[in-house]
């Protein structure tokens, strides 16, 4: 199928916008022309493979998805007190986050704050590996729909698929085993626990990865790096604007990008239009990324 076909049949999709219709085309004829081949994906994990909103179970309203490091506060064993500093961090920091008024640079030391605080309280609960697969079985985290379907036919096709994220990898990684999702083409990039010889959190591995300094992060250091030094055509998705920085830290002749844009979506969308390639609104599934994939 041409790929002035494919983003016709994208654009039929009630929530997804392309604000560049001829460039987007044009990315996409290069991908379909190059093949699986020469595709990787590189995806974000919070709010991206995740859901954005989720219905409480005893109230039906709409609430905020729980996040990786948000796992830790919802499960029994830790204390009031690391619950509530948890949640004191965050409605101290996350406004910061989502400011739209504040310059990015002026964000960036409030974020580096907010992930050391947030981990020096975790590694205090003396958490063991156990207590991670038990939280991950008691938190349910609801995954974005279709998010299955993309990750098994990437595995069919032996396209790449990288997981980026700022949040916890020993819990990412629990909720991809637990639903059946990790898969032998996937590798995750996050923040790691680090466990001393009795089996007890007590630290966090370096670099620190928060949600405004993926670029900074080098994919060439990884073991994953072999299994995409020869493929030059990346499919970035993210839900945030900083996520638009994962692809710098390898070498592509071409990113496609994809946002999730999942909440302020009038305030939002211009500038979500303008940076990704195509965006995909109101917390929707992953219909269109399989779309595509089924192409190619």
């Amino acid at each position: 199928m041409e790929a002035s076909t494919i983003v016709q049949r994208l654009l039929q999709i009630p929530t997804v916008k392309i604000r560049h219709v001829p460039a987007t085309t044009e990315k996409l004829a290069k991908i379909v022309k190059d093949g699986k081949e020469n595709l990787h994906f590189i995806c974000d994990f919070d709010m991206t493979m995740s859901r954005h909103w989720v219905r409480n179970k005893v109230t039906d309203a709409l609430e905020r998805n729980s996040s990786s490091h948000g796992v830790p506060a919802r499960y029994d064993r830790l204390n009031a007190e690391f619950k509530k500093e948890t949640a004191r961090l965050y409605n101290t920091y996350y406004p910061i986050e989502i400011d739209k008024s504040m310059p990015f640079d002026e964000k960036v030391p409030h974020m580096i704050k907010w992930w050391k605080q947030a981990h020096e309280i975790l590694v205090a609960q003396n958490l063991t590996r156990q207590d991670i697969q038990n939280m991950v079985s008691q938190v349910n985290i609801e995954l974005r729909p279709t998010l299955a379907e993309v990750l098994a036919r990437c595995c069919e096709t032996q396209v790449p698929f990288l997981v980026f994220s700022a949040g916890i990898r020993d819990i990412i990684e629990e909720i991809l085993k637990k639903k059946d999702l990790l898969f032998d083409n996937m590798h995750i990039v996050s923040n790691r626990m680090k466990f001393n010889d009795q089996g007890v959190c007590d630290g966090f591995n370096d670099p620190l990865i928060h949600v405004f300094n993926k670029s900074e992060f080098q994919l060439e250091t990884t073991p994953y790096f072999p299994l995409i030094k020869d493929r030059g055509n990346v499919i970035l998705v993210g839900d945030s604007l900083g996520d638009l920085q994962m692809s710098q830290g390898v070498k592509h002749d071409l990113c496609l990008n994809i946002g999730f844009l999942n909440h302020d979506i009038e305030h939002l969308e211009p500038r979500y239009l303008q940076a990704f390639d195509i965006v995909i609104e109101g917390d929707a599934n992953m219909n269109p990324i399989l779309e595509i994939l089924q192409h190619i």
